[in-house]
């Protein structure tokens, strides 16, 4: 159910700023084209101007400026774009408004503060945590701790914007009143007091304005962190989007040929198989070659490039005989993603066809590690054996052909029979 528009600009001025990250994540597409239709933006400019009408939007309510949520927000923050760029506006710089000068000083001197102390002020002054939680998400002791911490950080801002009139000197003061601090009776006399000493009273309205401005100043900048780090995810992943939609696309530029060579394939595997079953007395090739049936992976579909388009790279590479570009590009693919042993079989597969069989070794071993008789554990032992041959260890290679041969759930039991009948593995 969408939240009432009257209860979106309570929800902000509370500082949940859901409701416009959630526009932004779903309009910048559009107002990007909007942009380059009506003002040839490109769409990186447009998606900063996009980031300071809503900034301005925050700030019109925070400043109470904005009293009612408008009924067509989108149509209201195209209008805000529009005059920013008739007013030739800087960007993160607000519109003209009362106070902004005081307020923009404010946001320059707390952006000084290091991060521990923006985090504090923030937690206290914007997200409302009380004390006990402001210490729990510090990582504090205690709450007296936390209030310490937030009253040194508040000091150091204050240092830094220099306020005119005495709240400086009526700091520590003001904010044992402001937080409860004080014992009751001392407390009622600190009220007492604000009522008689007009030099306290006018320390006290600059504290009351300072916490404000402070209060808009942590929402502002959180809100403009959380779209400029939304707006990178959200280029990251058009980025990796386009770079599948391109492989896609090599990839149907070479459906005939590889149907050519799917056809040629075919024939070799008929002549090979014939030349392996007719009566001969020649010598037998005694290569590992000549007797190794190559795995070419998942196949690269549609549904891969888009869901996993990383590995549908490393794969794409593999299949295309550049095995370094392969290797690199699935060490970049993430095990809770794929699967720890499918990772390791692809990866032995790379090294030997690379012609790298002893490292190729190490990958095949770890695969199955836990289950040996899966069908992934059954298809690396074929190649661990092929592996072992092509860095010419005879003898494991033999005994791990062998086990194939004897195994009739092994895809591969087929050709392992064949080099193990071949006899070129013994007595050697």
């Amino acid at each position: 159910m969408p939240t009432p528009l009257a209860e979106s600009l309570t929800q902000l001025r509370v500082g949940n700023q859901k409701s416009l990250i959630d526009f932004y994540q779903r309009s910048r597409h559009l107002f990007a084209r909007w942009a380059q239709r009506q003002h040839h933006l490109p769409p990186a400019q447009a998606h900063g101007l996009l980031q300071d009408a809503l900034l301005d939007f925050y700030d019109q309510v925070a400043d109470g400026r904005l009293t009612k949520m408008p009924d067509d927000v989108r149509a209201y923050l195209y209008g805000m774009a529009q005059q920013r760029l008739a007013a030739a506006v800087p960007a993160n710089v607000p519109l003209p408004a009362a106070e902004a000068s005081r307020r923009q000083h404010l946001l320059a001197q707390f952006n000084q503060l290091g991060p521990d102390c923006q985090q504090v002020l923030t937690y206290f002054y914007f997200n409302g945590y009380n004390l006990a939680k402001l210490g729990g998400k510090m990582g504090y002791p205690n709450p007296t701790v936390a209030r310490l911490q937030k009253n040194s950080c508040l000091r150091k801002l204050v240092d830094l914007i220099k306020p005119p009139g005495g709240l400086r000197q009526h700091l520590d003061a003001l904010e044992s009143f402001a937080d409860g601090h004080l014992p009751p009776a001392e407390q009622e006399a600190f009220e007492l007091r604000l009522e008689q000493d007009e030099a306290l009273a006018d320390a006290h309205a600059a504290y009351e304005q300072l916490t404000a401005d402070l209060r808009w100043a942590a929402g502002h900048d959180i809100l403009r962190l959380r779209l400029q780090a939304l707006d990178e995810r959200m280029n990251e992943r058009g980025t990796a989007l386009a770079r599948a939609e391109s492989l896609g696309q090599q990839r149907q530029r070479r459906t005939t040929v590889w149907a050519t060579v799917g056809v040629l394939l075919l024939l070799v595997v008929g002549a090979t198989a014939w030349y392996f079953s007719r009566p001969s007395a020649a010598r037998p090739a005694r290569s590992w070659e000549a007797y190794y049936q190559p795995d070419p992976g998942p196949a690269v579909t549609t549904g891969l490039l888009h869901s996993r388009p990383l590995l549908a790279e490393a794969l794409d590479q593999y299949q295309s005989g550049h095995y370094p570009a392969a290797l690199h590009s699935l060490g970049r693919v993430s095990p809770a993603n794929v699967g720890a042993d499918t990772l390791l079989y692809l990866r032995g597969l790379i090294l030997l066809r690379e012609g790298q069989g002893n490292a190729a070794q190490l990958y095949f071993r770890r695969v199955g590690a836990d289950d040996s008789t899966t069908e992934l554990a059954r298809r690396a032992r074929y190649h661990l054996g092929m592996a072992y041959w092509q860095a010419k260890e005879l003898g494991p290679a033999l005994t791990e052909l062998r086990a194939v041969a004897a195994d009739s759930l092994n895809p591969y039991r087929a050709s392992a029979r064949r080099a193990v009948a071949a006899g070129v593995l013994e007595g050697q």
